[in-house]
């Protein structure tokens, strides 16, 4: 094997013989999970796990970025399987690329993670908060109900109808 990170190496058409070395191996395995996990986070998946409403938005969200880093390596591998080169496509650099974007996908997760998403997390609880403050009691709500429910005339038994005699 020569230098995997020479610009020859990176450029040069994929042999049919080195298709699934070792490193194509754990690159489909790893990018074949990832795929399939974040498909299934990002359907609703997550849901079976979190109930937290800003949990599943950030859930949902990292999901469908990761679906398209995942997709598009996989998409590249597939075209290297396939042994065909459209536009230099099959070459090794663009899954070089492909996890290179992974990195950066994870580096920026954890960078969300640990800035962006506690202040988010408080203000969404601090709403939660305020609004469970301005929402009548469970007890006041249902005698107002009821009494409500007393007084209101019955619209929904049907009252026999004259109806026209015809001419």
């Amino acid at each position: 094997m020569d230098n995997p990170f020479s610009w020859d190496y990176l450029s040069t058409r994929v042999e049919s013989n080195e298709v699934f070395g070792p490193f194509a191996v754990v690159y489909l395995v790893l990018f074949g999970l990832g795929f399939l996990v974040s498909v299934f986070l990002y359907n609703d998946g997550a849901r079976h796990y979190v109930r937290h409403g800003l949990k599943l938005r950030t859930i949902r969200r990292g999901a469908g970025i990761a679906t398209v880093v995942f997709g598009t390596g996989l998409f590249f591998f597939g075209i290297r399987m396939l042994q065909i080169d459209p536009f230099y496509l099959g070459r090794r650099i663009w899954l070089y690329l492909c996890l290179l974007a992974l990195v950066a996908m994870a580096a920026a997760f954890v960078y969300y993670l640990r800035t962006v998403y506690p202040r988010q997390l408080r203000s969404y609880e601090e709403r939660k908060l305020k609004q469970r403050y301005l929402r009548p009691a469970a007890s006041t709500a249902a005698a107002l109900s009821r009494a409500g429910a007393a007084r209101q005339v019955r619209t929904d038994v049907r009252r026999p109808t004259r109806r026209r005699a015809r001419r």
